[in-house]
């Protein structure tokens, strides 16, 4: 993703500045060269945005493709054009020049904030107090920088009410809402719509990759706990892609390139998709896994590619059930877990009902997307003056 290569440093300052054919030239005092297009800066003048909402008016249409600068110039602050049709006239603040410059001698692809990690993270899984986080915007964002990088964390001593974990998801956005509802309780029900309403074991997954989108993020809060197992247990997608990759890039270039279905269908809903396993940017950086094996449907790929496939597929199998990437904790009554639903995977083993609790282990669940966690993270970086990179 292009973004803002880095902050402005207050003693840059222009060096020399040339009109070429299709584009301007900017060399800085610090030796770094940019050149912007002429298609770029007039789609980007800032008389062509709406001063309240600063969403774009300008219509590209509205110019030749062939348009240029008739003359340019700068001083200590900005760059001042005027364009060669309309009499148009354009005036760039050299800081946000500087901050947007996509030219080789800049840095402009966000490095990922994420951490990759496997069973070394119990020593050190990232938790904060219910009460601090609801009270203190401080601590929000210092938790959501947390789960940013780690893709999970711990809220210790919610209140166990059914809106213990919409108050928290709440401190965030507002909720995703999916065939599950809004809210969903994951304990064993009679005539279940889903393995997470048995008292079965779950395998490692990633929930609803069925959806065009799955969810970004997912809460898991305990109300009750009095089973015999039961555990929950993580591991790190990215972790394990990132050891695919290292140790099988063909396995890796396969999952990450070859679409297949996915399935979720009971009797009131058929959601369909059809996506790699493995989605990364242009730039080889990880966006997101979609891995769970009672959600891919029946793999219909060409024949020359079936076998190769299914040897692929396998090896992440074998990858993401490997010890040292699974974690495994007991939860309690007022625990409640975040995690990047599309990058950390979760499960957990079989558990027998206690005979003095009915129901014995019962969490209650949802959803908020990432472009909302993300919002909610930038904004509260602007307040403290930290800006945290976006995926």
């Amino acid at each position: 993703m292009n973004s803002p290569a880095e902050k402005f440093p207050t003693e840059i300052a222009v060096q020399s500045l040339e009109q070429n054919e299709r584009s301007l030239e900017i060399t800085w005092s610090d030796g770094r060269i940019s050149n912007f297009h002429y298609l770029w800066l007039r789609d980007n003048c800032p008389t062509g945005f709406h001063p309240s909402t600063q969403e774009r008016l300008f219509n590209l249409t509205s110019v030749s493709e062939n348009i240029h600068a008739l003359t340019s110039a700068f001083d200590d602050g900005a760059l001042y054009v005027s364009w060669s049709e309309h009499e148009h006239k354009s005036a760039y603040r050299l800081e946000w020049l500087y901050e947007n410059s996509y030219s080789p001698d800049f840095k402009f692809i966000t490095e990922s904030p994420a951490t990759p990690w496997g069973t070394e993270i119990l020593n050190c899984l990232h938790e904060v107090q219910y009460a601090d986080l609801m009270q203190n915007d401080a601590v929000l964002f210092d938790w959501l920088s947390a789960v940013n990088k780690w893709g999970i964390s711990y809220v210790r001593n919610v209140p166990c009410t059914d809106d213990g974990v919409i108050d928290v998801a709440n401190r965030i956005a507002f909720l995703r809402e999916t065939n599950f509802g809004k809210v969903f309780d994951v304990k064993s029900k009679p005539n279940p719509i889903n393995n997470a309403y048995t008292s079965e074991a779950l395998p490692l997954h990633i929930d609803l990759i069925n959806q065009e989108t799955p969810p970004g993020y997912q809460f898991l809060h305990c109300l009750v706990n009095d089973s015999k197992g039961g555990e929950s247990t993580y591991a790190d997608g990215f972790k394990i892609i990132e050891e695919l990759k290292a140790t099988s890039p063909g396995s890796f270039q396969i999952l990450s390139t070859v679409n297949v279905p996915m399935r979720y269908h009971d009797g009131e809903t058929d959601i369909q998709t059809r996506h790699p396993i493995i989605n990364a940017d242009e730039n080889g950086r990880l966006i997101e896994l979609r891995y769970s094996p009672h959600l891919v449907s029946t793999f219909d790929m060409d024949e020359d590619m079936m076998d190769r496939y299914y040897r692929a597929f396998r090896e992440l199998m074998i990858l993401i059930n490997d010890e040292r990437f699974v974690i495994s904790i007991r939860m309690k009554a007022g625990d409640l877990c975040i995690f990047d639903n599309r990058r950390v995977m979760h499960g957990r083993h079989a558990f027998q009902a206690s005979e003095t609790h009915s129901g014995g282990r019962h969490l209650r669940g949802c959803y908020v997307d990432r472009s909302e966690f993300e919002s909610r993270l930038r904004v509260l970086g602007r307040r403290y003056d930290q800006a945290p990179s976006s995926r």
